[in-house]
């Protein structure tokens, strides 16, 4: 029976490597290099490119589905080498979550609609608070790929409407009156779907009281942009001029107007007391003939008529008369 041979392992050179001391240590050196190299890379400052995937949430209905695909954006970012190991790491699955509902930092909506209104878009430096709280402030932010995010829009339709800041709330001192009020803009452009676009007539303010009023101050005000909807402005400035008004009444006499010619007439009351609000430096230029007080004939039910009272004074309110209606009488000449 023949012996079986055991193979020969000090003639087969892998093993010989292996059973070598001295090349295990060689290698136990090697792999403790590159640890400490490692390591002191880690150490240093260094700039590199980090890949941030993102989603959108708040989509507008303006806004086709189809273009609001998830995507990356290639940040640029520096800092220390474990600082840039670790984020590159965190970042690799945990979405950048983008609300297309919030501001930018100037205040202005994120998304924006370009003037062909086929499209609208974010501009990715606007991105970057978002993107400096998912980071940390360890690492600094240079470029942002790409620089901008487009979307398509359907249904689109743009108009200009006016500001409205009726519902503001402010006080003033008793005998103070708003003289008059700017705007700036006093009107915005909005886009947004048709169908909401068109019943849109103003775009008011959001609910703000502003104490008590000074005169020229400038107020800053946010608008009340309703949702889907993108404004020119998001804030708009108001400012007021204010002067001191008193109260003051004229005794006016009734022009009796269109009576027939053939008849004589008399009217009574003759004359009609008017108590106006006028500005304090204005008071001594407000006369009797800065009022008109008329009877027509042709208003009259039965024989009572409506005084009409007016103003030729722009500077000059009007609160009351003492008289609404006045009577005549008619006499054939």
């Amino acid at each position: 029976m023949t012996e079986q041979q055991e193979p020969n392992k000090k003639g087969n050179p892998v093993v010989k490597v292996v059973n070598n001391r001295n090349f295990l240590v060689f290698l136990a050196f090697v792999v403790l290099s590159f640890f400490l190299w490692f390591l002191n890379y880690l150490n240093k400052n260094l700039t590199s490119d980090i890949t941030i995937k993102y989603k959108f949430k708040n989509i507008p209905k303006t806004i086709s589905e189809e273009s609001t695909h998830s995507g990356e954006l290639s940040v640029t970012a520096s800092g220390q080498g474990y600082n840039l190991f670790q984020e590159s790491f965190k970042t690799r699955n945990i979405p950048l979550n983008i609300d297309l509902d919030t501001k930018a930092q100037d205040n202005r909506p994120l998304l924006k609609y370009a003037s062909n209104k086929g499209k609208a878009y974010i501009i990715t430096s606007d991105l970057r608070p978002l993107i400096r709280k998912k980071v940390g402030e360890k690492i600094n932010l240079s470029d942002i790929k790409p620089d901008t995010i487009f979307f398509d829009i359907i249904n689109v339709k743009e108009k200009k409407v006016p500001v409205d800041i009726s519902n503001i709330e402010y006080k003033l001192i008793d005998g103070q009156r708003i003289t008059k009020t700017m705007i700036i803009p006093d009107s915005v452009s909005i886009i947004g779907k048709t169908s909401s676009i068109d019943s849109i007539v103003s775009i008011g303010v959001e609910d703000k009281n502003l104490g008590l009023l000074k005169a020229k101050k400038q107020y800053n005000l946010v608008l009340d942009i309703p949702d889907g909807i993108s404004a020119s402005q998001s804030i708009v400035s108001i400012s007021h001029e204010i002067g001191m008004f008193t109260r003051a009444s004229k005794r006016i006499k009734i022009k009796p107007v269109n009576f027939p010619p053939e008849y004589s007439y008399t009217v009574l009351p003759q004359y009609v007391d008017v108590n106006y609000l006028v500005q304090l430096s204005h008071f001594n230029d407000v006369q009797e003939y800065n009022f008109t007080a008329t009877a027509d004939y042709r208003n009259a039910k039965g024989n009572i008529i409506e005084i009409k009272v007016q103003s030729n004074d722009g500077k000059v309110q009007i609160l009351r008369s003492s008289s609404e209606t006045c009577c005549f009488i008619l006499e054939k000449k």
